[in-house]
């Protein structure tokens, strides 16, 4: 992936997260607009919205679209910190249009729901429609639902929710890309692996902290409604400060990729050899060639190329 150019891997990147904060997102606005579903649809809808990321950029990309995983990729020489700007700045890019369309298509709806609540935008309860988009702590409709004091959880432990949900997914990623690791799964079921795990996540975390497990799920959405008229609701933010989901998923990355490298990988051995196709693969290196010297295993050119390399 690393052969392809870096614009068409950035652009990759931006897609994906266009698409989080587009239909991913969407699935938030048509349950709180709607009241039509619940915590644990909303989850699977979500993971089912992440696996379509990773089918349209894995296989371009790498598919990161999560700056917290690029970083902690690129922190353990899984990839180059050249291109982890690029990345980054795509990534929320990306996060900025996709909540851009997704007002676009639900302005109407968001206002007849921020009517009915009696929400003023940029006042602390504009947080209630602004979850449609950026991140808050705790969850500002399971809060209202069961009458939560803002305080219920501070921002240490806000931090550390992120970091914990982060860490989680980090080894899961590691996991995956280990090549020693016997269970690792193709991309297609690596697809469904991670969108079934970030569908966990929401599931257990969402109560807390949203479970936004990626700075540029957060913080491109958050830019785009700064201009939509959220202001303070969204920087500095409301209970908790924005930065809150910056800074504990790359915390959790880091902590999640040094547990991998430094523990849970250590366990593992390279693969073993398949023997018995390593000797049908000798056995035809041994035939010799119609025409040509039996004690040859090659051309002259090809024995140049074994000769000249390490």
């Amino acid at each position: 992936m690393e052969n392809l150019a870096l614009w068409k891997r950035a652009l990759a990147e931006f897609s994906a997260v266009f698409l989080l904060a587009s239909i991913g997102l969407m699935t938030v606005a048509t349950a709180l607009t709607t009241g039509a579903y619940g915590l644990f649809e909303l989850s699977i809808a979500f993971g089912f919205a992440i696996t379509v990321m990773v089918v349209v950029s894995a296989a371009v990309s790498g598919g990161h679209f999560n700056p917290a995983i690029t970083i902690m990729l690129a922190s353990f020489r899984r990839f180059p910190w050249r291109d982890v700007p690029v990345y980054i700045a795509a990534q929320i890019s990306g996060g900025v249009l996709g909540a851009l369309v997704l007002y676009f298509f639900f302005s109407g709806p968001i206002r007849a729901f921020e009517a009915a609540s009696k929400i003023t935008r940029g006042q602390p309860n504009s947080s209630l429609s602004g979850m449609i988009f950026a991140c808050y702590s705790p969850n500002p409709a399971i809060a209202a639902a069961q009458k939560w004091p803002l305080n219920i959880i501070n921002t240490p432990t806000a931090v550390l929710a992120e970091a914990f949900a982060t860490f989680i997914l980090a080894i899961v990623i590691f996991a995956a890309v280990d090549t020693r690791n016997s269970f690792a799964p193709s991309l297609p079921l690596f697809a469904l692996w991670i969108g079934f795990i970030i569908a966990f996540i929401i599931m257990v975390e969402a109560p807390l902290t949203m479970a936004c497990i990626n700075p540029a799920r957060d913080l491109g959405p958050r830019i785009a409604i700064t201009v939509l008229g959220w202001g303070a609701a969204a920087f500095p933010g409301v209970g908790r400060p924005w930065w809150v989901w910056t800074v504990g998923p790359i915390l959790g990355a880091l902590v999640g990729g040094a547990a991998w490298s430094f523990v849970f990988g250590r366990f593992l051995t390279p693969r073993p050899v398949d023997l018995e196709a390593a000797g049908v693969q000798a056995d035809r290196l041994e035939t010799p060639t119609p025409g040509g010297d039996p004690h040859r295993h090659g051309s002259d050119e090809d024995e140049g190329d074994r000769t000249s390399r390490p």
